[in-house]
């Protein structure tokens, strides 16, 4: 979109804010870019480094047209995240969400993903009309299978141990449960998903999967807000990955 001030071209961002609500501001939900970071009383430009890694695979952002019916991965991560969101307001009907090891911003968001990429690959295993779809249609069939191979892929290296954690598979509701109940079986489920326990780690896992496939990457670093001045340039981050 069109910026109306600088008369420039911008991406226009959401975030799908999986997050517990707190003495910020914020809400679970999505949220403006320029209401989250750029806000002059509320966001956090300024505040912390942010950093927007842009994706796009063809098979993951793209639609699909099965009989009229067009829907992309990404269609269905959004629906998983909005989801996700909508149990993080309210506390899978208890009213109040918990944070730990088990259940945090990146664990959840991570999750969405995961329960993405598995609808989609149980999809096409369960269904015999999208299988002789596919065959039909090998243009699609290859793109369906870059999707099954980066699902696979993301399993193996955000789910270490090989299984994915049984709350992941049944989708349990379990944001209501505070840590001191159940510490035991939250450091399991944790340990068991440990590479999500740690945002910037999560992130660049996810995303070497999907160079790896074949993806765009464009990193946006936002590190001025209103003019410009060359002297000043952003500490470089930590390589953690």
């Amino acid at each position: 979109m069109r910026e109306p001030l600088a008369d420039e071209l911008k991406f226009e961002i959401d975030y799908h804010q999986v997050y517990t609500h707190n003495t910020d501001g914020i809400v679970a939900g999505t949220l403006a870019w320029n209401r989250f970071v750029g806000d002059r009383q509320f966001g956090w430009m300024g505040t912390r480094p942010t950093c927007d890694i842009l994706i796009k695979l063809d098979a993951f952002t793209q639609p699909f047209d099965f009989n009229g019916v067009k829907r992309s991965a990404l269609d269905i991560l959004v629906d998983q995240l909005r989801t996700m969101t909508a149990r993080y307001r309210i506390g899978d009907g208890t009213g109040g969400t918990y944070i730990g090891f088990a259940h945090n911003c990146a664990q959840d968001s991570n999750q969405a993903l995961y329960t993405a990429l598995k609808q989609i690959r149980d999809a096409i295993n369960a269904d015999s009309g999208v299988q002789t779809w596919l065959a039909e249609n090998p243009d699609q069939a290859y793109r369906f299978e870059q999707l099954v191979e980066l699902g696979r892929l993301i399993k193996r290296d955000l789910l270490p141990f090989g299984s994915a954690r049984a709350d992941w598979k049944r989708n349990a509701n379990t944001l209501g449960i505070s840590p001191e109940e159940e510490i035991v079986d939250g450091l399991w489920q944790g340990l068991m998903s440990w590479r999500t326990l740690l945002p910037r780690l999560a992130s660049e896992t996810v995303t070497r999967q999907f160079l790896d496939q074949g993806a765009l990457i464009w990193v946006l670093r936002t590190d001025q807000v209103g003019g410009y001045d060359p002297d000043i340039e952003p500490i470089a981050p930590t390589p953690i990955g």
